[in-house]
């Protein structure tokens, strides 16, 4: 039986922020989650022009793995890169050979990992969102922080139910991977330095960890600039300036966020390590990355972070 609807796997909070963006379409979206399956609508908090605070409810459908029944044409991946490939094998059965799959994962390298895994006509987009967004309960998320979202194609099938054509307003770009090493470099400062110090992002911002901060953000423009960098053509206009305003405004506007890696050390859960500091770790040489590899190595040994703590606030 084919469905023609968005199925996303993943109720945390990008999930749900993103299920009741794609119902306010008029389609059906459906949400698969891994436990703890809700009753009732999906509540989304926000505030309105006058800085009171609105909550708006969709009627989402929740079902669990075993619920699962049909084959959906779109299906949007929210969950975290590490669980990314698995998640689909989890559902690919349940989606159209010739359907839409699309991700929303922190770091790089799961989305292109997932390739060779896809129907031969799927198309895969690839995605990357700047919002804020916390999650209340299993059907309840608040909306915490402004930011940008955008879509792009990282294969293009023949005979795709969609083609060229993303199925969401104002989303769609043709450079995604320049977009998702933007938002890496974004992850790969605050993330760390937010779950190492155990901080708000807008505290990056401040002594002492400041240091940290304007030393990471000149630390990644070199890397972007080296010959070696597999993304250097697409970044290279990019200036060590443009990227620091950039991601000093990202902390600015989410200031008051505990980033999804803090939140993962804080409650003693696996970390999107390996696909944010570990990119950059695995794609330098020796001694060119120190920052990255010293959060790379202080998120794999989170027994002794106050050892790391001090050395790197040593390093500045």
């Amino acid at each position: 039986m084919t469905k023609d609807e968005w199925l996303v796997v993943g109720n945390g909070a990008i999930g749900l922020l993103w299920a009741s963006k794609l119902r306010q379409l008029g389609e059906p979206v459906t949400v698969l989650c891994r436990r703890d399956v809700p009753s009732g609508l999906l509540t989304v908090e926000d505030l309105d022009e006058d800085g009171s605070q609105q909550s708006s409810e969709y009627d989402i459908r929740f079902i669990s793995k075993e619920q699962l029944e049909g084959k959906y044409t779109k299906v949007l991946l929210c969950t975290k890169a590490f669980d990314l490939v698995a998640a689909y094998l989890d559902i690919r059965k349940h989606t159209k050979k010739r359907g839409l799959v699309a991700t929303l994962c922190n770091g790089l390298g799961a989305q292109h990992d997932l390739i060779a895994h896809l129907k031969k006509h799927q198309n895969l987009w690839a995605g990357t969102t700047s919002e804020g967004a916390q999650k209340l309960s299993a059907n309840r998320v608040k909306k915490t922080g402004l930011g940008d979202t955008f879509f792009g194609l990282l294969t293009d099938a023949d005979e795709n139910f969609f083609g060229k054509e993303f199925p969401y307003p104002g989303v769609q770009c043709e450079n995604i991977e320049r977009r998702l090493i933007e938002k890496l470099a974004i992850n790969a400062v605050i993330n760390p330095l937010t779950a190492i110090f155990s901080v708000r992002n807008g505290q990056v911002l401040e002594t002492p960890i400041r240091g940290i901060f304007d030393a990471a953000v000149a630390e990644l423009a070199q890397i972007m600039q080296l010959s070696t960098f597999k993304y250097a053509e697409l970044v290279s206009d990019l200036s060590q300036d443009q990227l620091h305003n950039r991601i000093a405004n990202v902390a600015r506007l989410t200031s008051l966020n505990c980033s999804s890696m803090f939140e993962d050390i804080r409650n003693h859960r696996k970390t999107e390590n390996e696909y944010i500091s570990g990119f950059f770790h695995r794609q330098t040489s020796s001694g060119q990355a120190p920052i990255q590899d010293a959060f790379y190595a202080a998120l794999n040994d989170q027994s002794n972070l106050e050892m790391h703590k001090k050395k790197l606030l040593e390093m500045f």
